[in-house]
């Protein structure tokens, strides 16, 4: 009777290479500049800019926007989130926590907006 290997040699050498390439692009991709500062808009007048490296604890923020709404903000150095809003929907609290330069948080019944913006020089996003 003849016995088959599981795993000829050359399947080894490509499987390592796949693990190796894996590897790599989760290094690439897990290490994205994160963002360097949280800004706080209203129909495009900035409220609040907060470099986040200056924090050593989260920061709570309140904000009245339109129409008597309210929302309540939370900057830390991971980034930033809507904690509450006395809007009906709720949307900007159920967006979570952004940490990466670019992304945004909004409350459009309180037409506010919450931003990460990426270190001078450093790119938001690519576009190839």
């Amino acid at each position: 009777m003849e016995t088959k290997k599981l795993m000829a040699p050359r399947d080894g050498l490509l499987l390592l290479g796949l693990l190796l390439l894996a590897g790599i692009l989760f290094l690439v991709l897990g290490n994205r500049p994160q963002g360097a500062a949280a800004i706080v808009e209203r129909d495009g007048e900035i409220l609040c800019r907060q470099e986040l490296s200056a924090l050593a604890a989260p920061v709570e923020l309140e904000f009245e926007g339109e129409g008597g709404h309210r929302a309540t903000l939370r900057i830390s150095p991971e980034g930033g989130c809507f904690l509450a809003s006395t809007c009906s929907d709720q949307t900007c609290v159920r967006t979570g926590v952004i940490s990466r330069a670019g992304e945004t948080a909004l409350c459009l019944p309180a037409r506010l907006v919450l931003r990460l913006e990426g270190a001078a020089g450093e790119a938001d996003a690519e576009t190839y």
